[in-house]
């Protein structure tokens, strides 16, 4: 049985797109494809928060701001799939079930948002849940782990570990409207709870994290396991 890793990319790293960086995320996705199991998740990033801005700002319900989310994501993931084909597909999966048809298939599902009220982490950890995916890399743009206080705060630290109830604390006081999904939301810490999913944080502007860390290797960042 193929064991998998799933792989949540910031939409931050995406957009706007930089050919530097794409070429070598492609070269180390295809580089740890040689490993095992991966499939990826894409924020919606800088378009989705500049159009959620201003759509907010017209008095746009909520449930239909997600959705300008959820398109935004769906483009990143048509941008990075279509650079690894043969290896994926540019029919961007619109469910977890898609998701997994094309990962059985054995190419590397990228999607993006599915649903208003669920961010791109929640769609993460149920693609992780979906695949029996034991870890769930994060990958942040600037930040090479969790924080506690938030970086920029004076006595902010990085936590080299924390348990999803430490996580979860942390979390508490951020808001969970479109485009403002911080760190990782509500749905996506409990769906990581029920199925042990450890949930492992880096800075995600060295594209090169992903095989360092399929292959065990040791990186910085912020585990989040059970107690």
């Amino acid at each position: 049985m193929v064991e998998y890793i799933v792989v949540k990319i910031s939409g931050r790293l995406l957009t706007p797109p930089r050919l530097s960086y794409l070429s070598m995320l492609r070269d180390s996705i295809l580089e740890s494809y040689r490993y095992g199991g991966l499939a990826i998740v894409t924020g919606g990033g800088p378009l989705s928060r500049e159009y959620i801005g201003v759509l907010r700002e017209l008095s746009v319900p909520e449930s239909i701001l997600d959705v300008v989310g959820i398109y935004a994501s769906r483009l990143n993931a048509l941008a990075l799939a279509s650079i690894l084909l043969p290896y994926s597909t540019i029919k961007i999966p619109e469910s977890i079930e898609e998701a997994v048809d094309v990962a059985v298939k054995g190419l590397i599902p990228v999607i993006g948002g599915l649903q208003p009220g669920q961010s791109t982490n929640a769609v993460a950890t149920s693609l992780a849940e979906a695949l029996k995916a034991k870890l769930l890399l994060n990958m942040l743009d600037g930040v090479d782990g969790v924080y506690k206080p938030p970086p920029g705060v004076k006595g902010s630290r990085r936590l080299d570990r924390a348990t999803y109830d430490e996580l979860e604390e942390i979390i508490r006081e951020y808001p969970q409207i479109a485009g403002r999904y911080e760190l990782i939301d509500n749905v996506a810490l409990s769906i990581a709870r029920r199925s042990n999913i450890r949930i492992l944080f880096v800075n995600g502007q060295n594209p090169q994290v992903i095989p360092l860390v399929i292959r065990g290797e040791k990186v910085t960042g912020t585990i989040v396991e059970p107690s």
